[in-house]
C-alpha cells in the first residue's frame, strides 16, 4: 500500500477543490477553517507494526450489500483538520453545498482493496493512532413509473362517428445501480496490536 499515493479523482464527497471555497457547476464547496499540517499528517502515516482488520457492509431494505473484491477502501489519519472536515460533511451534504478538503490533505491517505466479495479488508504496518475508514458500496435500486402509451377511442357503433377518447397508461419498473458512502472511525492503541472493526450504515 502506498503511503502517499497519487491524487485520484473521487466521484463523491472528496471532489477536488481550490484552496478557497468556490462554486463550480452550481455546487459550493466548503473547506475546513483549520490549517492543514502536512508535516504532522505525514508523520502519522509512517510505518508501524499494527494491523486493522475489518468488514464493511451497506444495508438497504433488509438486504446486506458488500463491495466487490478489489474495490477501494480508503484510510485517513485523523487530525484536527480531518475531524473538522467530517463534521462539515454532516452539515453540508447537498447538491448545492458540499464539504471538501484541499488536494494536499486528500493526498495523505492509504488505499486498500477488499480481500473478497464479503466486505473483508486489512490494513497493515500502521502506527498507533486514530483512523477514518471510508468506502462506497454499490446496491440495486428499483424505480416504478407510469407512461402514456397510446389513446383509446370510442365510436358510435351505429353511425361510426367518434364519440370520445381516453389515454392509455402502462406501469413499468426498472432496476439500476447506485452507491452509498460507508465510513467509521477506528482506534489503534499500541504497536503490534491487531484491531478488528466493522463499519456499516
Amino acid at each position: 500500500m502506498n503511503r502517499k499515493s497519487l491524487l485520484i479523482s473521487c466521484i463523491l464527497y472528496f471532489a477536488s477543490a481550490s484552496i478557497t471555497a468556490s462554486a463550480q457547476k452550481g455546487v459550493e464547496y466548503v473547506l475546513p477553517a483549520a490549517s492543514f499540517d502536512e508535516a504532522a499528517t505525514s508523520k502519522l502515516l509512517e510505518p508501524g507494526t499494527a494491523t486493522i482488520r475489518g468488514n464493511a457492509s451497506l444495508k438497504k431494505k433488509g438486504k446486506v450489500n458488500f463491495a466487490a473484491k478489489g474495490h477501494n477502501i480508503i484510510l485517513f489519519p485523523v487530525t484536527p483538520y480531518f475531524t473538522e472536515f467530517v463534521e462539515l460533511k454532516k452539515k453540508y451534504n447537498s447538491r448545492k453545498k458540499q464539504a471538501t478538503m484541499t488536494n494536499d490533505a486528500f493526498t495523505y491517505r492509504i488505499e486498500g482493496r477488499y480481500l473478497d466479495d464479503q466486505g473483508n479488508f486489512e490494513f497493515t504496518e500502521l502506527k498507533p493512532g486514530r483512523y477514518y475508514l471510508v468506502t462506497w458500496i454499490e446496491y440495486e435500486r428499483k424505480k416504478n413509473m407510469v407512461l402514456r402509451t397510446g389513446t383509446r377511442t370510442f365510436y358510435n357503433v351505429y353511425s361510426g362517428n367518434e364519440v370520445g377518447s381516453e389515454p392509455i397508461y402502462n406501469a413499468y419498473s426498472y432496476h439500476y445501480k447506485a452507491e452509498d458512502e460507508v465510513a467509521g472511525f477506528v482506534e489503534v492503541n499500541k504497536e503490534g496490536e491487531v484491531v478488528n472493526t466493522v463499519i456499516s450504515n
